[in-house]
């Protein structure tokens, strides 16, 4: 799995969703806790991709075995830190939480689109 890929993709990705933010934000006229909303789910569901990207490429090689491990054991340690993380800024930051939630789903889909494209597209060429 190619690294340059990977980041080719997420930052296609995150310029069509900061592109498709910011059209929002000024036809909605957003104030400043849903473009902060809009900022976080972008940085949270960036560095998921990134972690996950990472644990792919470290384990797609091995046998299947310790690669359903790291890649199932990974997402579970993701998805607890994720839930975290979102608790925390809901509960201590000052931000839009609909526009924040909604957001980091959106970016979450995209990105677990790409993902599963990535893998499949790499187990295709062995």
């Amino acid at each position: 799995m190619k690294s340059k890929t990977f980041f080719i993709g997420v930052l296609i990705i995150l310029g069509i969703y900061s592109l498709g933010g910011w059209q929002l934000a000024h036809a909605l006229n957003f104030d400043g806790e849903k473009i902060k909303g809009l900022w976080y789910s972008g940085i949270i569901g960036t560095l998921n991709i990134v972690a996950a990207f990472f644990t792919i490429k470290l384990t797609i090689n091995k046998e299947e075995k310790t690669f359903m491990k790291a890649f199932f054991g990974g997402m579970g340690i993701r998805v607890l830190i994720l839930i975290a993380v979102i608790v925390s800024i809901v509960k201590f930051l000052d931000i839009d939480q609909f526009t924040f939630i909604i957001s980091l789903l959106i970016l979450y889909v995209l990105y677990q689109i790409w993902e599963i494209w990535l893998i499949n597209s790499y187990l295709r060429k062995e």
